[in-house]
C-alpha cells in the first residue's frame, strides 16, 4: 500500500548498471584476492578461493547498502544467519573450483570459470529473486482485471498446479473462517481482492485498493459492503466493529506492517479474532523455489510487470517471524499451522 510517493524513487541509479558494476567489482576483488593469496602468500588454492569468495560476499553487502538503497526489503536475515549464508556460498565456491581443477583446468582458468558460474548463479538465485517493490507492484495491482483471482483457479487460464494451489488456499481459508464464525458475527477482510473464499455468502466487509475487484465481489454476493482505500493503515471502518478480521496473503506485501496491525486492533472487537494467511517463505523452501520460478516465467517470458516485481513480496515469513511480528503488535497467537507445505495459517487475539 502506498505510504509515501517518494518511495518510487528508491533506486538511486539504474538497476542493471548497479548490478553490472557490483558483479564486476565483486568478481575482481575475488579474483585478485584469490590469486594474491595463492601466488604471493602461498595459501592453498581452495582456501584462497574460499577467502576470496567470502570477501566478495562482504563487498556485496556493503555495496548494495551504499549504492542500491532498497527501502522496501523487509525481514532481512540477522547477522548470524547472513554470515552462515556467506560461509556456505564460499564453501560451495571452493567445491566448484576443486571440481574444475579435478577435470584438468589450470588454477587461474579454473578460478575464472568458477567466477563466471557464480555470477550466473548470483543473477538467477539472488538478484532476480530478491528484486521486488511493493509500491511499483501496487501500481500494477490497482489496474488488474476484476476476475484475476478467479482466473488463478481456472485450469483453462493457468497451469494445473497454480489452479490447484490457489483453489486449495481459498478453500482452506473458507474452512478456517467457518471454524471461528458464528451467526451474527461481522467480518472485515483487508486486502480482500475479489473474496473468492466467501462461497457461503457470509456478512463480509471488504477493503482493497482495486475497486473493480470489490465491485465484482459484491455482485457475486461475496461482500455485503466495501471500502476503497489507498492504504490499509486507514480502512475507514468503525472502531471495535468486527468479530473477525482477515488478512489473507496480504502482510507479505506491506511496507507499514506495524501501522496496519494497529488498524486491525482498532477495528477488531476486544474478544474478536484475527485470521492470517501468509506464504511460508524461507530461503530455498518449497514456496520460495516455486514462486520464484513462476515469477521468472510470468515476468520475463509472459511479460507480466507484476510478476517481474515478484508480486510485491517484500516480507518473507517463517513461523518465528510471524509470531514475533504479532507479539510485537500486541497479538497473542492461538494457533499456527503450515498448509500444503507452502502457506502459514494463524489465528490470534
Amino acid at each position: 500500500m502506498i505510504q509515501d510517493p517518494s518511495v518510487l524513487h528508491r533506486i538511486r541509479h539504474p538497476a542493471h548498471l548497479v548490478f553490472l558494476l557490483g558483479g564486476i567489482s565483486g568478481s575482481a576483488i575475488n579474483f585478485a584476492m584469490t590469486i594474491g593469496l595463492n601466488l604471493v602468500a602461498g595459501v592453498h588454492p581452495l582456501v584462497a578461493f574460499f577467502l576470496g569468495t567470502l570477501a566478495n560476499q562482504l563487498f556485496h553487502y556493503v555495496y548494495y547498502h551504499l549504492v542500491f538503497l532498497n527501502q522496501e526489503r523487509r525481514m532481512r536475515n540477522g547477522p548470524v544467519a547472513r554470515l552462515a549464508v556467506y560461509l556456505t556460498v564460499a564453501l560451495i565456491a571452493s567445491g566448484l573450483l576443486w571440481g574444475l581443477m579435478k577435470v584438468g583446468l589450470p588454477f587461474v582458468i579454473g578460478v575464472c570459470a568458477a567466477l563466471v558460474i557464480l555470477a550466473v548463479a548470483n543473477v538467477l538465485f539472488v538478484r532476480i529473486t530478491s528484486f521486488t517493490s511493493a509500491t511499483l507492484a501496487e501500481v500494477e495491482y490497482r489496474e488488474m482485471n476484476e476476475t484475476f483471482y478467479d482466473d488463478q483457479t481456472d485450469t483453462e487460464k493457468v497451469n494445473w498446479f497454480r489452479a490447484w494451489f490457489h483453489r486449495s488456499r481459498f478453500k482452506n481459508l473458507t474452512k478456517m473462517v467457518a471454524t471461528h464464525h458464528k451467526p451474527g458475527m461481522r467480518i472485515a477482510d483487508l486486502g480482500c481482492g475479489n473474496v473468492w473464499w466467501n462461497e457461503n455468502a457470509l456478512d463480509v466487509v471488504g477493503v482493497d485498493i482495486n475497486e473493480k475487484m470489490l465491485n465484482y465481489a459484491k455482485r457475486q454476493n461475496r461482500l455485503t459492503d466495501y471500502q476503497v482505500t489507498t492504504t490499509l493503515t486507514r480502512t475507514g471502518l468503525a472502531d471495535k466493529a468486527f468479530d473477525l478480521v482477515i488478512t489473507s496473503e496480504v502482510l507479505e506485501h506491506l511496507l507499514d506492517l506495524d501501522e496496519v496491525l494497529t488498524e486491525v486492533k482498532r477495528i477488531l472487537k476486544d474478544d474478536g479474532q484475527y485470521l492470517i494467511t501468509v506464504p511460508w517463505d524461507f530461503f530455498m523452501g518449497p514456496f520460495f523455489v516455486l514462486f520464484n520460478i513462476n515469477c521468472l516465467y510470468q515476468g520475463w517470458v509472459k511479460g507480466s510487470k507484476y510478476h517481474r516485481l515478484r508480486c510485491g513480496h517484500i516480507n518473507h515469513f517463517t513461523r518465528p517471524r510471524l509470531r514475533r511480528l504479532l507479539a510485537k503488535n500486541g497479538f497473542e497467537v492461538q494457533r499456527m499451522t503450515v498448509v500444503n507445505g507452502m502457506s502459514l495459517y494463524a489465528v490470534a487475539k
